[in-house]
């Protein structure tokens, strides 16, 4: 499915991005990259005259793409059904959008697009013709596996793409410019989500910002949950753990648990992982696979032991039923009443008939066997182990729990005692 940001690009503003993400390229490094193809200053004059979409960039940094023409060496753009003027000292150089197409398509025709590195300099290329659209799909395929990808996080701090709610606005107006720039937040893609915590980073010293996202997390609105974890992850990891924690296990949309569960690999702490490792042996079945696949985004090699000890105990139940099914039996029938005798009394020189009801029963009695929630349960929470276990070792290993038990065996030096004090998952041996 390919995941677009175009609703989030209908409104462009004229102003100049004064925030970066740290670690952003510096201008150095920005030379040192080959400059993209550029169009040529000044159109021909029978072509300026024509009205196509062209991509203006402008002094400031920002780029806008929109129908244009030249009329008497004055640049004009359609607004909905106006044409407006463009200061020709604004525009740095223009290029044709079919022509900036052509060659972002030829460069993603060439690239690994399975390479998450080839999809930011895919972005980067996108951007640098002022496609800013195509460049956004992009880093929206990198963020979706990579959350922390920091090439892509970069990008988007090193220059003005899109405007979100500004922040910059008197004291009297901040707490509303807020609360807009949260419910904006809330609603976009993930690459927008950041651009929207770039302008939120203004605020990251004003008290209140945490404990409203703090409320955030207790939301009954899914995205803001699951916003309210991602700014509570960038802005301020290390804090919230405890209500991070209760959403990485509890809360039952997926991307909020993701997100909590990726703040807490941001605390760097491998300790977290120890109430979520209880979790994976709750009576609750549900609670047991949110248990695991919190655990495989926390990201902690010290949750590789206790996911493989659970592994081995779910094949152990399931062989251990395997030889035969816990049976019982279901009757189908009905029952008749009838009148089988009279008893008769006599009292008072009067003699009295008392029936005497009998039930007939007929139906069938059918030897059944109790498979099904055993059977189900036990293999879907193996592959749910199975998948947590892949994103901490990086490998592999194999969709049967033997192979992974036997690749434990092979392994559990390497990950015992001395590789739980970081979340950094190491490169094992074997496969």
């Amino acid at each position: 499915m390919r995941h677009t940001c175009s609703i989030w690009l209908s409104v462009l503003v004229l102003a100049p991005l004064t925030t970066a993400l740290p670690g952003a390229v510096s201008p150095a490094a920005q030379e040192a990259r080959p400059a993209p193809p550029r169009a040529e200053q000044a159109p021909r004059a029978d072509d300026a005259a024509r009205e196509v979409r062209r991509v203006f960039h402008l002094h400031s940094g920002q780029t806008i793409r929109v129908v244009s023409k030249q009329v008497d060496g004055q640049w004009q753009y359609r607004s909905r059904d106006q044409w407006k003027p463009l200061q020709a000292a604004a525009v740095a150089r223009v290029e044709l959008e079919s022509e900036a197409l052509a060659d972002f398509e030829r460069a993603r025709a060439a690239a690994d697009l399975k390479s998450t590195a080839h999809r930011v300099e895919l972005a980067r290329l996108a951007f640098d013709h002022g496609l800013v659209q195509e460049g956004l799909d992009q880093l929206e395929f990198v963020l979706r596996a990579e959350p922390d990808s920091a090439p892509a996080l970069a990008l988007l701090g090193e220059r003005w793409l899109m405007s979100v709610p500004s922040l910059d606005v008197p004291a009297e107006q901040a707490a509303n410019a807020q609360a807009a720039l949260l419910r904006f937040g809330a609603g976009a893609p993930l690459a927008v989500r950041e651009l929207a915590i770039i302008e939120l980073r203004k605020a990251v010293e004003d008290p209140g910002l945490r404990a409203t996202l703090d409320k955030e997390l207790r939301s009954t609105i899914d995205v803001r949950r699951s916003f309210a974890a991602l700014a509570l992850r960038r802005l301020y990891p290390g804090e919230s753990v405890k209500p991070l924690l209760m959403h990485a296990v509890l809360d039952p949309s997926e991307s909020v648990r993701r997100d909590a569960a990726l703040g807490l690999k941001a605390v760097q702490e491998p300790g977290l992982v120890v109430p979520v490792v209880k979790a994976l042996e709750s009576r609750n079945g549900t609670v047991r696979l949110r248990a695991a696949e919190a655990l495989g985004n926390m990201g902690y090699a010290a949750a590789v032991e206790p996911l493989i000890a659970r592994m081995a105990a779910v094949s152990a139940a399931a062989q251990a039923g395997g030889g035969r099914l816990p049976h019982s039996h279901i009757f189908v029938g009905r029952q008749i009443a009838y009148v089988q005798d009279f008893d008769v009394e006599v009292a008072q020189f009067q003699a009295v008939a008392d029936p005497q009801v009998n039930v007939l029963i007929e139906g069938q009695v059918t030897d059944a066997a109790v498979a099904g929630e055993m059977v189900v349960e036990s293999v879907t929470e193996s592959v749910v182990l199975r998948r947590a276990l892949g994103q901490l070792v990086g490998q592999k290993v194999g969709d049967t729990n033997k192979k992974w038990l036997a690749w434990w065996a092979e392994n559990k030096g390497d990950w015992q005692a001395s590789e739980k004090s970081k979340p950094v998952t190491p490169t094992a041996k074997g496969s």
